[in-house]
């Protein structure tokens, strides 16, 4: 989503854009909010005065109630309740679902004003969500090849190997190398066919590299090719490379990189020193509004909950933080760990400048130095 794209009218409340790539509308889903109106062409069965019906394209202001997005498959639905349309219709008040694609324009208009801080988290997330890598790991009983960007791993090929059994040496190498060319071709075909500049060759032993000597050649046509040990093979393979060091420098740009390493240094503190974490937003909100937090990752559910409270106060606590310089990573991406593991700490976690106790009587959390003191 180019700058050029975004307009604001209406004293910052009407903000209109352009979504020119599938990853604009991951960036949108994570911005658009319950509570805001978005105004896009659409269509509409209506019912005659016979009985009969029919689809018609008119233009209508949903108030979101419920986004959908799922990665990968170029459409984000926002569903809501009809606030403006064509008068003659007289729509208002129905329940309509917008699809969004890309090439389409919109309008959302948000009651509070659009923030300079929205308008560069949208332009930082449709940036960082367009960046891509190719990932293929490789062993003697499997292997898949995945794409990699911002909103999501995608599982692009999964296969056994099926070679013959270490018996049967000739037949085994034979299968072998008719297997490792099969995989260059995919990989060749899925670089072409996504655009791809970046490519991670993973696996154990020789599989790794047996690929990598197939595809040298892409080096000298602008890919960049990192080759790097996993213990397996497959779809285990791709998870366990997008966790090392000299991919997550490949990888710097990508979002889902930077997602995973909040979760890492948080596991990290959560093993040596669980005191030095708040949780839940009841947790948090203390930890931030006392200063003591230093770090906050929040799942985006709970900046969209349906539950207008839960959203308001999630937002609350984000701009607090914001004032008071605290680090705050939203977890956008659908990676499937990163879910689970968020949802286990309430949604929203934080890293705090020192530990905190909950006085009982007051129900509020009290800085303790390292001596015990208050």
């Amino acid at each position: 989503m180019d700058v050029q794209d975004l307009r604001l009218e209406d004293n910052d409340r009407l903000l209109r854009a352009k979504v020119e790539t599938e990853e604009d509308l991951w960036a949108l889903y994570a911005t658009i909010r319950p509570g805001d109106v978005v105004f896009s062409r659409t269509s509409r069965e209506l019912r005659g005065d016979g009985g009969g019906s029919r689809r018609k394209a008119m233009t209508l202001g949903v108030r979101v109630k419920e986004l959908e997005y799922q990665p990968f498959t170029n459409r984000l639905r926002i569903r809501g309740v009809i606030e403006a349309s064509p008068k003659e219709l007289d729509l208002v008040g129905q329940h309509h679902t917008l699809s969004i694609e890309p090439g389409m324009e919109l309008a959302i208009r948000r009651e509070d004003r659009w923030r300079a801080e929205d308008l560069a988290e949208l332009k930082r997330l449709s940036k960082g969500a367009t960046y891509r890598a190719l990932v293929v790991a490789v062993d003697d009983e499997e292997y898949a090849i995945a794409l990699v960007h911002g909103s999501g791993v995608q599982e692009l090929v999964e296969k056994d190997m099926r070679l013959p059994g270490k018996d049967q040496p000739e037949e085994r190498e034979r299968a072998q190398s008719s297997a490792m060319s099969e995989i260059a071709r995919q990989v060749r075909r899925a670089i072409a066919e996504h655009g791809v500049h970046h490519l991670i060759v993973a696996g154990p032993a020789h599989w790794k590299e047996d690929l990598a000597a197939l595809l040298r050649d892409l080096e000298g046509s602008g890919v960049r090719m990192l080759v790097d040990s996993t213990s397996y093979g497959g779809i285990k393979g791709i998870y366990e490379v997008l966790r090392r060091d000299a991919v997550k420098e490949v990888l710097r740009d990508a979002i889902l990189m930077e997602e995973l390493e909040a979760m890492d240094r948080i596991n990290s503190i959560a093993a040596r020193d669980p005191d030095l974490l708040a949780y839940s937003l009841d947790g948090v909100e203390e930890a931030v509004l006392n200063g003591a937090a230093e770090e906050v990752v929040v799942d985006s559910g709970l900046i969209r909950s349906p539950d207008a409270e839960t959203s308001r106060r999630t937002l609350r606590l984000l701009d607090e933080a914001r004032r008071t310089r605290t680090k705050i990573t939203v977890l956008e991406s659908r990676h499937p760990e990163l879910r689970v593991w968020i949802s286990s700490f309430g949604g929203i976690v934080a890293i705090l400048r020192y530990r905190m106790r909950r006085e009982r009587s007051a129900n509020v959390y009290l800085g303790v130095d390292a001596a015990g003191g208050i």
